[in-house]
């Protein structure tokens, strides 16, 4: 009776409204099962609603996951965002990396399903989580190198201070990269704020090389 009204209620959504829930319970089935072992059916079940409701929101499955890792994607960018500084502090990088660093990784253990999906590639289809993957991070770098630019401003014109700053926003997203995927893989062992401070030391021991 209650599967019914759910479904009797689903009916009377227009598809965007009804294109959230979708996701929602597709979200789950592909990090349970995986892309290739999770149906439109499933997806329509977990859901509560019918299989012609799931493809009048999306005509297929790989648009629905298109549509589900984009969602994703955006949620985890805008975490990655908000936790680099507006503006760099020129005499303390190392505390301006480690702050970074931190609030990035306590983004990762709050929503760690979503960064499954996008640094794990965990529950998808790996082609499109690859296309994903390379246009965030293309992001993420070009964030991260215009802070960079800043620690060579001042010194003396260096003529390759652009490749610098871009190769230093390199390492720091590939730093970032890696803490999350240690965090997502060995949690009991790491905490945001230790691997913070690690990887912190690390970028900008790299930083004063080139710098």
């Amino acid at each position: 009776m209650a599967a019914g009204t759910t479904r009797e209620r689903a009916a009377h959504l227009g598809p965007e409204r009804r294109r959230p829930l979708v996701l929602d319970a597709a979200f789950g089935l592909f990090m349970q099962r995986g892309y290739e072992s999770t149906s439109m059916e499933a997806i329509a079940a977990e859901a509560g609603v019918t299989k012609p409701v799931v493809y009048a929101c999306y005509p297929s499955k790989a648009e629905l996951f298109e549509a589900l890792l984009g969602r994703e994607e955006e949620r985890v960018l805008g975490e990655i965002q908000a936790s680099l500084p507006a503006a760099a502090d020129l005499e303390d990088p190392e505390t301006v990396l480690v702050d970074a660093f931190t609030a990035f990784l306590g983004a990762v253990t709050a929503s760690p399903d979503a960064y499954r999906v996008v640094f794990l590639g965990e529950g998808g289809a790996n082609a499109a989580v690859a296309r994903r993957i390379r246009r965030g991070r293309q992001m993420q770098v070009d964030a991260v190198a215009a802070l960079a630019r800043g620690w060579f401003d001042g010194r003396g014109g260096e003529p390759d201070s652009e490749l610098a700053s871009r190769l230093i926003a390199h390492a720091i997203v590939g730093l970032g990269e890696a803490g999350a995927r240690a965090l997502l893989s060995e949690p009991e062992s790491w905490t945001p704020q230790r691997l913070g401070r690690m990887l912190g030391g690390l970028a900008v021991r790299g930083q004063s090389a080139l710098a």
